[in-house]
């Protein structure tokens, strides 16, 4: 499976203006509204089930008409920085304190 930072960059290429400042902020709250359905549903979440989760999503809206292409970049854009390592969490290991 391609990572949301490896899409991202194909599909913000495949546009010629950036995201407007309205797709950028539709972007946040759709990624917004896929974490909280996450966090509802899923108990241990990583950086790689969500930016997977939000791949599935994309995909789907895309195929039914949902997204336009210009929505998918931005939304492409924001998961490249939003999973990008630069916000990278060290997580204890399983069975350590914190």
């Amino acid at each position: 499976m391609q990572s949301s930072d490896e899409t991202g960059h194909r599909a913000a290429g495949a546009t010629t203006q950036a995201p407007t400042l309205e797709e950028r902020m539709g972007a946040v709250e759709n990624f917004l509204q896929q974490l909280v359905l996450l966090l509802e549903v899923e108990p241990e979440l990583t950086r790689e089930n969500i930016s997977a989760w939000i791949e599935l999503t994309n995909k789907c809206a895309t195929a039914h008409g949902l997204q336009s292409s210009r929505e998918r970049a931005a939304m492409d854009w924001l998961c490249g920085r939003v999973f990008s390592s630069a916000v990278d969490v060290l997580r204890p290991a399983p069975g350590r304190p914190s």
